[in-house]
């Protein structure tokens, strides 16, 4: 869970060594988030399509779709989504990738699962307050713009429901 939030993390795993995933998924389960494990790019992807997540963890060597891929795809289905990159294979060419695609973190394998622990809740607390920010703004902006207030309560409701704010 988040400072911020009773609402547990949505965290979306996706690494193809499928002992890993379900390994790591149990230990992340038992920290009280909600974990989606998908084995490969492409099945990233596709849960992404289907629900939203707060951080996703995205192994970078996936036979179907690297995470690279997954990054780009991802930030599309969901701008606000925050990715940590975990590699084995980790280089100054996918690091620097990643980070272009404002991946939240780089973490090589293998990796200390309290720190990982540590990152996710990081990445989420992030990701929540940058929605909070940008929701504010854009209130901000309906507030000072010549609206009916009729219109006002829709498009607020509109952006509450956009930026998540139940």
């Amino acid at each position: 869970m988040t400072e911020e939030s009773s609402k547990p993390i949505r965290l979306l795993l996706a690494d193809d060594e499928e002992d890993l995933v379900t390994f790591l998924a149990h230990r992340l389960r038992k920290r009280g988030l909600e974990v989606t494990m998908a084995l490969s790019g492409s099945e990233a992807v596709s849960a992404a399509t289907e629900m939203k997540f707060d951080v996703a963890v995205v192994d970078l060597k996936m036979p179907d779709m690297d995470g690279i891929m997954v990054i780009e795809n991802l930030k599309s289905l969901q701008p606000f989504i925050e990715v940590l990159m975990l590699t084995g294979h980790g280089s100054h060419d996918s690091a620097w990738e990643a980070g272009r695609l404002n991946a939240f973190r780089y973490i090589l394998k293998p990796y200390d699962f309290e720190e990982l622990f540590d990152l996710i809740n990081t990445a989420a607390l992030h990701r929540q307050r940058r929605m909070q920010k940008e929701f504010e703004e854009k209130l901000n902006e309906l507030m000072t713009g010549t609206t009916s207030p009729r219109d006002l309560i829709e498009e607020s409701e509109k952006l509450r429901s956009e930026y998540e704010q139940d």
